[in-house]
């Protein structure tokens, strides 16, 4: 029988996940990778029992063959050994018989361990097959969820970029009207103020002016400063959960790149499938 290889390393997975803001809790993350890891790990133990099983299997068929092979070999002799049909006894017939009866019960015993051991393998590839399909499930599971935080996340961002950029534009307005107002009162005062105080009341109103323009560019400067802080950091958490994407998918491939390679090691080998031989009749001795 050809030994069948069987590898029990499992592809570590790395749970170093960088914290980000509004990212996922770190300890969720670490006991979703550890509880994959340990889902890899026992479908390596399923993986190792049943070639085991194939293993044993392989060795009880060896055995129940060399058992036929001694037993034909035995009646063999006898039947190329000459022997006087009415010196045959009783007894000879008898062994001939029980030799005979023995060989059919063992070849019986060695059809039923195969077909048995053949169902047992089969039901646990079937069972890591499944395993498989649940892994690959979850990860994509997984997968779809951080796309749809990702989603989220650009829409909050834009929604603060606009409602910021919104009550930057209407504080611009409230100073400007504000201004205005000034002025129209300055102007006022000037029409009904004495021609020594006119000059000195223009010049407040110049200052005014120029304070509160200056006011109004800083508000502007500062609503703009803060946009771009909001667009920054949009930036960099669309570039981390990205990354992190990046790191699910390629786990994932890791992933199923290690169960496509497991996949060979547990199909049945054609060596492995029993060779049942019915035992040759013998002519029957007469007396």
């Amino acid at each position: 029988m050809t030994a069948v290889d069987t590898r029990g390393d499992l592809v570590p997975m790395r749970t170093d996940f960088d914290v980000v803001w509004r990212g996922y809790d770190v300890g969720q993350v670490r006991h979703y990778v550890d509880s994959v890891e340990a889902d890899l790990r026992l479908l390596a133990s399923d993986r190792d029992a049943a070639v085991a099983q194939v293993r044993e299997l392989a060795r009880q068929l060896d055995a129940a063959r060399a058992d036929v092979r001694n037993l034909r070999e035995q009646v063999d002799r006898i039947s190329r050994a000459p022997i006087d049909p009415n010196a045959v006894t009783d007894r000879l017939r008898r062994m001939a018989e029980l030799a005979h009866e023995e060989a059919a019960e063992i070849t019986a015993r060695a059809r039923a361990a195969a077909e048995h051991h053949w169902a047992a393998t089969n039901e646990a590839t079937a069972g890591l097959l499944r395993r498989h399909r649940q892994l690959v499930a979850a990860l994509d599971k997984r997968r779809q969820e951080m796309e749809a935080e990702h989603q989220e996340v650009l829409r909050r961002a834009d929604e603060r970029i606009r409602a910021e950029a919104a009550a930057a534009e209407r504080r611009r307005r409230e100073l400007d009207e504000q201004a205005e107002a000034r002025r129209e009162q300055v102007q006022e005062d000037f029409a009904m103020a004495m021609a020594a105080r006119r000059a000195e009341a223009a010049a407040a109103m110049a200052e005014q002016e120029a304070a509160a323009n200056a006011h109004a560019e800083r508000l502007v400067s500062d609503a703009k400063a803060q946009v771009a802080r909001i667009l920054a950091e949009a930036r960099e958490r669309l570039a981390a959960l990205r990354e992190r994407r990046e790191r699910i998918a390629a786990e994932l491939r890791a992933t199923q790149r290690l169960l496509a390679e497991a996949d060979p090691l547990l199909r049945p080998l054609p060596e492995t499938r029993p060779r049942l031989v019915e035992p040759e009749r013998e002519p029957a001795l007469t007396g």
